[in-house]
């Protein structure tokens, strides 16, 4: 020590001890990408170094770590997610692949992987475990057992098994669940969790089966629960949800936080861009009452000891050297950022090498099948003229998450069920898009169409082609659309496309910068809310399939009652 010079020192810093909880002034010495020492007042500096920054009297921590995050919910490619949060502060990801996984299956895990690495971000992957999310109920790109999940443990870069989300699987014994566990204990690798609202003998056995972690809990009680099971909890901040009032309470009451990191899940473009990444969720932390070191321990120590990474998380001998030069412990964008001792951001803007060239992606919108607009009429067998009974799906909630059928009494005009008369009613068409000649056609009520089509290849978890339309010739006009752009989202009114956003990287992502999908997102939310009430939630197409939720789903099979795991007929009896 003292012997060779540094790379780089940063001086005149406050610098916070994650190990103690202490603030104090000091000095960081970096070589080759890792902290030599850190020196406080009085002790010398031998040599001096390559580079020497000098921190102003601002606070230095750790670079943030995400402990769970999915990258296509910001739709950008990896490359663009990293050059987007890393001015936040925020060095280090633990990504799950499987909205791509379930397009592209294990190529699309690969170009995670690959396109992360285009970035100084640390992208670290995991293997998706529930593609399909329900298998018999809904067609995906690919389906995963053992087999994959084994060849995906075995990439560099893969750091465990994500969210396995079939907890009712897990607890009744599924074995193709077991089998997966079994992988990733034969492997030592890192189990992630997903369990809304389990409780009691129910989450014991989820938790005895290795699952180490969730992100899923909502209340304090929840969030007690399961870290008196020793579970490690990833308190989240999303694009869609945020109940950090209810979380930062109970947590206040619990004397040990170290099994408890930070996530943000689903973060769109225009909030990174606005609010920020993990550096938003340790702001909210703060502002409702949780001591600010203690927030930042969360976000950089206790999420790299969760996933068992050794040399992350901290500004110490023998670490790396990811860390930020803040002027205050509030979560706000930081000055300077590092990663591996290397300037990765100043002054809130992204310092690494220029984007890569636009790359060629494969069209993953497979729907020539569907040729003509009456391809999406809702066919009446049985009954030419008159009215048929028709399971309605109905919401349950102002957001249109939940939902139910009712049966209701529908016009038929030459065996197409029509909606003359009921501007309160449309239809909704999933049609495969991975190659299957499969679709489903319903009728919602109250989704808050009043013309037009509006649709989306980014439907949770499959990801086939979800169209909401009051006319049939809206809706295919939407779909040659959505297979010109290689899948995004669009919106048609009177035969014409009105907003789109482009996502060709496997219908869920765009190779484009953080600012051009916002302004692009953007000029879609005007157009959707053109054809829709002002109610009407602006993602809702998105988990209009999703069977992980408890209601009424459409999927490329059917209706679908989540709750239940079992099909509905589109027409009652």
């Amino acid at each position: 020590m003292g012997k060779i010079p540094c790379d780089l020192t940063v001086k005149n810093v406050q610098y916070v001890n994650v190990f103690t909880g202490e603030i104090y002034p000091a000095e960081v010495d970096v070589i080759d990408g890792r902290v030599a020492r850190v020196r406080c007042p009085g002790e010398p500096q031998e040599l001096e170094s390559g580079e020497t920054v000098d921190g102003g009297g601002n606070y230095l921590i750790p670079g943030f770590i995400d402990a769970h995050v999915h990258v296509e919910s910001s739709m950008m490619i990896p490359e663009q997610f990293g050059r987007a949060v890393v001015p936040w502060g925020t060095t280090a990801v633990c990504t799950d692949p499987h909205e791509i996984a379930n397009v592209l299956g294990i190529d699309g895990v690969k170009f995670m992987l690959e396109n992360g690495k285009k970035s100084l971000l640390r992208q670290y992957v995991l293997a998706p475990s529930c593609v399909p999310a329900v298998p018999g109920l809904e067609n995906s790109g690919a389906e995963f057992g053992e087999k994959e999940i084994e060849e995906i443990l075995d990439m560099d870069g893969v750091v465990g098994i994500a969210e396995i989300m079939d907890f009712v699987g897990v607890y009744n014994g599924s074995e193709r669940m077991h089998a997966i566990i079994r992988k990733g204990l034969e492997k030592g690798t890192f189990l992630q969790g997903h369990a809304p609202l389990l409780t009691g003998k129910e989450l014991s056995a989820y938790a005895a089966s290795g699952i180490e972690s969730d992100h899923e809990s909502e209340t304090g009680e929840e969030i007690r629960e399961k870290l008196r099971r020793g579970m490690h909890i990833n308190l989240r901040a999303s694009s869609l949800v945020n109940h950090m009032d209810q979380l930062a309470a109970e947590i206040r009451q619990i004397p040990y936080h170290d099994f408890i990191s930070i996530c943000t899940d689903d973060v769109h473009a225009g909030d990174l861009l606005t609010l920020g990444h993990v550096n938003k969720v340790v702001r909210y932390g703060i502002e409702h009452g949780l001591d600010p070191v203690d927030v930042i321990r969360m976000a950089t120590l206790n999420a790299a000891r969760e996933y068992g990474f050794k040399d992350l998380g901290a500004v110490a001998p023998g670490y790396r050297a990811d860390m930020q030069l803040v002027r205050a412990l509030d979560g706000s964008r930081p000055k300077l950022v590092w990663i591996g001792g290397q300037l990765a951001a100043e002054q809130g803007v992204y310092v690494g090498e220029d984007a890569a060239p636009a790359m060629d992606f494969p069209n993953t919108v497979k729907a020539g099948w569907i040729r003509a607009a009456e391809d999406f009429s809702l066919i009446a067998d049985k009954t030419e003229n008159g009215t048929v009974p028709v399971n309605v799906i109905v919401p349950l909630d102002a957001g249109n998450v939940l939902r139910k059928t009712e049966r209701q009494e529908l016009m038929v005009r030459d065996h197409r069920v029509c909606l003359d008369g009921r501007e309160d009613l449309a239809f909704v068409c999933v049609c495969n898009r991975h190659g299957l000649e499969k679709k489903t056609v319903a009728v919602i009520q109250n989704f808050g169409l009043r013309e037009g089509a509006v649709g989306t290849t980014v439907s949770h978890d499959s990801h086939n082609a979800v169209i909401v339309y009051r006319k049939e010739e809206d809706a295919l006009v939407l779909l040659r659309e959505l297979e010109r752009m290689g899948g995004g989202l669009c919106v048609v009114r009177d035969g014409q496309v009105t907003g789109s956003v482009a996502l060709p990287a496997a219908g869920l992502m765009s190779p484009k910068s953080g600012r051009q999908v916002a302004e692009e997102f953007e000029g879609y939310r005007r157009a959707f809310y053109q054809v829709c009430g002002d109610d009407t939630p602006l993602l809702s197409c998105a988990i209009m399939s999703l069977t992980a939720l408890p209601g009424i789903v459409v999927t490329d099979c059917g209706l679908v009652d989540g709750g239940k795991q079992e099909f509905v007929d589109v027409f009652a009896d």
